[in-house]
């Protein structure tokens, strides 16, 4: 008999919608508990535990719970990111190395275009501490979330997850970001649910032959299905305001919420098309320095954005900001 580690979160799974009230999602993954995966993407030695364009990780889930669900996601808890000398900077400066995380999910161990889904910028995820030189970003390992259509959940079969990289420069642990993992071993004669392919070439398999290449027995992939039950949470920004701090800003803001995931800074030319330019920040209190020419010259309008754990989003009104007058 086949045993999966299935995480029901609260009430999420009745089949009652009049039951369906709780702020709880419901996780699927190899693991009983997703806080436990941390191995290899939280220090230590990596063992090649890289996500890349010739390294790719794929899980075997079990069927989704059926039950009432708002929303679907599929994500991965990776950390470790790479960085290199920053160009231009000063000596010891270091940024980020560039690079991308894909995400899938398919019923068989086969992935077709459709199902390969952008999850994160490498830019995003935590840095790897470098022994030589203070590096800022660095820190524990995070899980990142990729809405998908609730069609692309099986609730009556496997759910197969793949994580890899379409960049060909993330080769090898000393370039590319690290997968976390949970080392549990599975019950005597049970079958692998977990594989290694280092065959991928920037693309996920997109035949089942030979995807599921090398098992997997004692550890188990940080890799998940997110089902956000329907619910009546709220997320609001508010305070937002920037102050100078010698050359630089810091963008000061509150937010109001329950389980807050996280927050960022936005910016927009005309209050019509915003996009993020500042890192994640994950716990209050929530001040992000703003440098020179992360803002055009003559300013933008910024806004604070914050989600909670459901995925829900709330912003604060948007406020010019300029470095001569912020």
């Amino acid at each position: 008999m086949i045993i999966f580690s299935i995480l029901f979160a609260g009430l999420a799974f009745a089949q009652d919608a009049a039951e369906s009230k709780s702020r709880l999602p419901t996780f699927v993954s190899l693991a009983s508990n997703i806080n436990d995966f941390g191995r290899f993407a939280d220090g230590g030695p990596d063992e090649n535990w890289y996500i890349g364009f010739n390294n790719a990780w794929i899980v075997e889930l079990p069927p989704a719970p059926i039950g009432e669900y708002s929303r679907a996601f599929i994500g991965a808890k990776i950390g470790r990111a790479k960085t290199r000398p920053k160009a231009g900077g000063k000596w010891g400066e270091r940024e980020p190395a560039p690079g991308r995380i894909y995400i899938g999910i398919s019923p068989t161990p086969s992935f077709s275009p459709d199902r390969a889904l952008f999850l994160v910028d490498s830019k995003d995820i935590p840095l790897e501490s470098d022994p030589k030189t203070y590096v800022p970003g660095t820190g524990a390992s995070q899980w990142f979330w990729r809405e998908v259509p609730a069609g692309m959940v099986s609730f009556s079969g496997p759910n197969y997850l793949i994580v890899w990289s379409p960049d060909r420069w993330l080769l090898a642990s000393s370039s590319a970001p690290v997968l976390a993992a949970l080392e549990e071993r599975g019950a005597p004669g049970e079958p692998p649910h977990a594989w290694n392919n280092r065959s991928v070439g920037g693309v996920a398999p997109r035949r089942q032959e030979g995807t599921l290449e090398t098992p997997i027995l004692s550890l188990k992939p940080a890799m998940a299905i997110k089902l956000v039950p329907p619910n009546d949470a709220s997320v609001a920004v508010h305070e937002c305001q920037a102050k100078t701090a010698g050359n630089d800003l810091v963008f000061k803001f509150s937010v109001e919420g329950e389980s807050i995931e996280s927050a960022w800074l936005e910016s927009s030319a005309d209050q019509l098309d915003w996009e993020r330019f500042s890192r994640f920040v994950r716990f209050p209190p929530y001040n992000v320095t703003i440098g020179k020419g992360q803002l055009p010259p003559r300013g933008a309008y910024v806004r604070a954005v914050a989600r909670d754990y459901l995925n829900n989003e709330g912003a604060c009104d948007a406020v010019w900001v300029s470095y001569d007058k912020p």
